[in-house]
């Protein structure tokens, strides 16, 4: 009942704003997929070994409505259905409501409020372009999420912001799938993206980004203990090299400082993703049947303490698949995926995914 309201209600505000605004869009994609659990001889603390899965499941799936309200100010509402643990189902939440205000006296400057992206990781998925099978290594791994309430100040560089853009937001810390704030403390993030070749069209999608994000994890400050016990402090930079339609080749590297309370060391993370896209339409012709293929590959490390010795908390994660993209708005990719751990020699998880992507 509660989600056929929250659907009526949102269909209610779509019509409001359709009334009213200049201009209102509604997109939304899906992302479906199946997934089989591949490892073998997998045994339970008693000795008893545990069967592998099998099953469809449903990743994620977003409604955005857009909306200019006038030539400098515009909004946007997405919702994303979830399975977020609450119950054996999908919940519907606020994934970004955020509104875009373009002061007409300084050209380039956009202030966003609201529940909002987190700048860099909205460029790092961009890169990357597959969410549908995968976050980027930043989300993937937690060190940051995706959309938290605050205000950001963009400026664009170039015309129309093509050759990037620079910017700092001021945000809670929190999440936009649990937003209680649990300090007074904000949080500051500092972002750029470069687009050095847009005019080079050989190289247009080749970009560089980085961020540095200072401010306090979201935990409860008693009086004998200072912001600074519990420090989030991020640096991540990250790259891809466009060419043409040939190949896209990409990098991201985090550090991640939490802190751990008055008196205790920093624990200190690290996470490093590569990746490479080859696109065969590049290199067949144009009636070929495998011209809609690309071949894909990443592989991920994570070392969740770098102070550790020896390194037996490492991981690692790849991905190696075949994505056909045979039209605007589909997207679908078999891929066999493996999860490794330190020490060398310990069982890794093993899958074979079939994801795909559907968007209007």
């Amino acid at each position: 009942m509660k989600k056929l309201l929250a659907l009526t209600l949102m269909a209610l505000f779509v019509f409001s704003l359709s009334a009213y605004a200049v201009e209102t869009t509604v997109g939304g994609r899906i992302y479906a997929n199946w997934g089989m659990y591949m490892t073998s001889d997998v045994y339970d603390g008693d000795g008893v070994e545990i069967s592998g899965w099998n099953e469809f499941g449903l990743d994620r799936s977003y409604i955005t409505v857009t909306s200019k309200l006038t030539d400098y100010t515009d909004i946007n509402i997405t919702t994303d259905l979830t399975n977020n643990g609450g119950y054996d189902g999908y919940d519907i939440i606020l994934k970004f409501a955020y509104a875009n205000i373009a002061p007409q006296f300084l050209d380039g400057l956009t202030f966003s409020l609201g529940l909002q992206p987190t700048k860099y990781l909205a460029y790092a998925d961009g890169m990357w372009a597959r969410r549908y099978l995968l976050a980027s290594v930043g989300n993937s791994t937690g060190i940051l999420t995706t959309s938290d309430l605050g205000a950001t100040f963009d400026y664009a560089l170039g015309e129309e912001g093509k050759t990037g853009a620079v910017g700092l937001s001021i945000l809670n810390g929190t999440s936009y799938s649990d937003l209680q704030e649990n300090n007074k403390n904000k949080d500051f993030n500092f972002y750029a993206a470069f687009m050095p070749l847009n005019n080079n069209p050989d190289f247009s999608r080749t970009m560089l980004v980085g961020q540095f994000y200072m401010g306090t994890q979201n935990v409860t400050i008693d009086t004998t203990e200072e912001a600074g016990d519990w420090k989030h402090q991020i640096i991540s930079v990250g790259g891809k090299f466009n060419y043409k339609e040939y190949l896209d080749l990409g990098a991201e590297y985090w550090a991640n400082t939490l802190g751990q309370g008055d008196g205790v060391d920093d624990l200190k993370q690290s996470a490093i993703s590569i990746w490479t896209a080859i696109y065969a339409k590049a290199f067949v012709a144009e009636n070929s049947a495998i011209r809609t293929l690309n071949l894909i590959f990443r592989y991920d490390m994570l070392d969740p303490n770098t102070d550790s010795d020896p390194v037996e908390d490492n991981s690692s994660f790849m991905l190696i698949g075949v994505e056909c993209a045979p039209t605007k708005g589909i997207n679908a990719s078999i891929n066999y995926r493996s999860q490794s751990y330190e020490p060398s020699g310990s069982d890794s998880d093993n899958y074979l995914y079939l994801n795909t992507e559907f968007r209007f």
